[in-house]
């Protein structure tokens, strides 16, 4: 969504509308897939303090963490065993917990340059902390996505505990049952006296549906998959690799139509 297919953005351009927003009222919250620690890495250089991380797994306001939805220590036993049993040969799978990500030893000459933090084990009982996600990959298979949409809905049906959901990248995150961007959202926003028909929602993927559904506004990236342009409420006029995201985010705030949506705007890293 925000980032250009070199995992770049324009940092002074992101904080800039960061404060314009905040002048207006307007809070900014990014909803992500990603684990909290990659998205302190990737924010440093801005002002973000507000985050849906894990897909909706971890609920950050003002830079405290208020509610978190952690995988049953059981669960994660059985999907990583699935995993390795059930499922076509995965490229890379991933663990992603409270503090760092974990990977299982066997990937350890797998480029992860996407996870800032992280070590390998040989067995999931080493991991002493709370599992938010469960990554499955083909990155470099790059398995069509009619394919990985087959295997979404496999473990959908196999573990009914959990939600998994294509994630962009040739990959796929399995969560807590009930665990989504949208679910995060609306706590976010209940938390801070809003609902979620006062959000802008930006998305590129289908872990935004649910999210990008159910905003006051929906808005799928150009370069989107096709199942969430099918069900946005519009679409930007540029891809992530011309700063779409920022354009439409500077667009929407300046224009007088959209002035009655005054609480947050989101975006989906």
């Amino acid at each position: 969504t925000l980032l250009d297919d070199y995992d770049h953005y324009d940092h002074q351009r992101l904080a800039a509308d960061i404060q314009q927003l905040k002048q207006k009222g307007v809070t900014f919250i990014v909803a992500s897939g990603n684990s909290l620690d990659a998205l302190h890495s990737l924010f440093a250089p801005t002002l973000v303090n507000n985050y849906v991380a894990e897909n909706g797994g971890r609920i950050i306001i003002a830079g405290h963490e208020i509610l978190s939805h952690p995988h049953q220590p059981a669960t994660v036993q059985a999907l990583l065993n699935y995993a390795v049993s059930q499922l076509p040969v995965t490229d890379l799978i991933s663990v992603s917990g409270a503090s760092q990500t974990f990977i299982p030893a066997k990937f350890a000459a797998v480029p992860v340059p996407y996870y800032p933090h992280h070590t390998y084990f040989e067995h999931w009982t080493s991991i002493h902390e709370p599992v938010y996600n469960v990554n499955v990959n083909w990155h470099q298979q790059r398995l069509p996505q009619s394919q990985i949409n087959q295997i979404v809905a496999k473990i959908n049906r196999d573990f009914p505990m959990v939600n998994a959901t294509y994630s962009g990248a040739y990959g796929i995150d399995i969560l807590p049952q009930g665990v989504n961007k949208a679910s995060g959202l609306n706590q976010f926003v209940k938390h801070t006296g809003g609902h979620l028909d006062q959000v802008v929602a930006i998305g590129d993927t289908s872990n935004d549906i649910e999210m990008v559904t159910n905003a006051g506004l929906g808005v799928a990236m150009q370069n989107a998959t096709m199942d969430l342009k099918t069900i946005a409420d519009q679409i930007t006029a540029a891809d992530n690799n011309h700063d779409g995201m920022l354009q439409e985010l500077e667009q929407i705030f300046t224009s007088v139509s959209y002035t009655h949506l005054t609480l947050p705007t989101i975006l989906r890293v």
